[in-house]
């Protein structure tokens, strides 16, 4: 085989197109196996945008805690308070 695309015999084209052939049906088996693998980027989008809904900040959740301690505290103080004053 020659680069001028011209000087080729029909031999030569026949088993250039059975080459191309034979690397496509491999790409479309390579493809076909991996395609189990893989996602559709809108696929990945959605799972990446469900599981940042859940995310919750460290600094929201201490807040949480720290008022929820505080107001145990201030029912435990009325809580003796009243004891102390129904005696």
């Amino acid at each position: 085989m020659t680069d001028d695309p011209n000087s080729y015999s029909q031999a030569e084209i026949v088993r250039l197109l059975q080459t191309v052939s034979r690397d496509v049906r491999d790409l479309r088996g390579d493809l076909g196996r991996l395609e189990g693998n893989y996602v559709t980027r809108a696929e990945w989008e959605l799972w990446k945008e469900a599981n940042e809904r859940p995310k919750t900040n460290g600094w929201a959740v201490a807040g949480v805690i720290v008022s929820a301690i505080v107001g145990l505290g201030s029912l435990l103080a009325v809580a003796v308070v009243l004891i102390q004053n129904l005696k």
